[in-house]
């Protein structure tokens, strides 16, 4: 475990950057967190560690209380590390951090960062669009790629599926009352059976496509490593299976992850079907958010998304320090 203390006039008192080897100090903070992202839980990085990435898990402290925590995924050659990633981190522990603590966490990430001694950092902030967050990074030496950040949604479950169901837009409520009487059955499993059989969906998706997305290898780590919270849910009809998709998750939240509908599931509104009864799946779990799993407005499934009507959020675009 590696400590240091990072001091600057300019952003404020000093910030004490501890990495955490132990999982279950991970898990303590990751609980407390607001709104917690997947791709920041302690499973997902050891995911990415089956695939060759190093994974470093900061906390970022002040006299004893911890401001934020961090992933970060880390690419080495030879031994030495020569590039960085952090995606959607760091992750505060208030839902929204002050202008001090706020400067005093990037700061300190920038300092870890300088001179070239552990490669290139790449990253997209966990927080909200913001100018003076803009201005902050540019003013400690971070530049931006001209990469868009992460836009996604989320429900929340705690409002029940009344209120929840009164709030999507009128088509899509529609086309769910459509495929709700037309006899789809929805279905959700852990069992190695249900997550081979969407595996091989996903991977014959991507080749048909003609896209490379989240890899099968990745995935099967993922299932590893938490299965009992990796999902594969799917919309039957007369016992085939028309849709299916990954919802994994995290602590009280779940996300869509991955997804595949197949030719008849269009006209089954099946993709309506299959994520409003996931989500509430989820919520009789216990879950208390549901993240959509990310869009871009501009294309058609990021605009059927929107219509469920979640709190949207758009995190900051990716920023470059070397």
């Amino acid at each position: 475990m590696t400590s240091a203390l990072v001091s600057s006039p300019a952003y404020g008192p000093a910030c004490l950057v501890r990495e955490i080897v132990v999982r279950a100090e991970w898990e303590r903070l990751y609980r407390q967190l607001p709104m917690p992202h997947m791709v920041q839980a302690w499973v997902y990085g050891e995911a990415k560690a089956a695939e060759g990435w190093g994974v470093e898990r900061l906390v970022f402290e002040q006299h004893g209380r911890p401001l934020a925590i961090c992933q970060v995924l880390v690419k080495r050659l030879l031994g030495l590390p020569v590039a960085a990633r952090i995606n959607r981190g760091p992750q505060f522990m208030a839902v929204r951090p002050s202008d001090a603590d706020g400067r005093a966490v990037y700061a300190a990430l920038r300092q870890r960062w300088r001179f070239g001694r552990r490669g290139v950092l790449l990253m997209a902030p966990g927080l909200v669009e913001s100018a003076s967050l803009r201005a902050w990074l540019r003013t400690m030496g971070f530049r931006t790629r001209g990469v868009a950040g992460w836009c996604s949604a989320t429900l929340d479950l705690t409002l029940g599926e009344e209120a929840l169901r009164r709030q999507l837009a009128a088509n899509w409520r529609n086309h769910l009352n459509v495929a709700e009487r037309s006899g789809l059955v929805f279905e959700l499993s852990t069992a190695p059976e249900a997550v081979d059989w969407m595996l091989a969906r996903h991977a014959e998706h991507m080749q048909e496509k003609g896209f490379s997305g989240t890899t099968v290898t990745f995935l099967r780590a993922l299932q590893r490593e938490a299965p009992d919270d990796f999902f594969v849910a799917r919309a039957l009809l007369n016992g085939e299976p028309l849709a299916g998709m990954v919802v994994f998750r995290f602590g009280r939240s779940a996300e869509y992850f991955v997804g595949w509908y197949g030719p008849e599931a269009r006209q089954a509104k099946a993709g309506n079907f299959l994520l409003w009864h996931a989500a509430q799946a989820m919520g009789r779990l216990g879950c208390e958010r549901f993240d959509l799993g990310g869009y871009s407005s501009s294309e058609g499934y990021g605009r059927f998304k929107q219509d469920m009507r979640g709190n949207e959020y758009h995190l900051m675009e990716e920023w470059l320090a070397v």
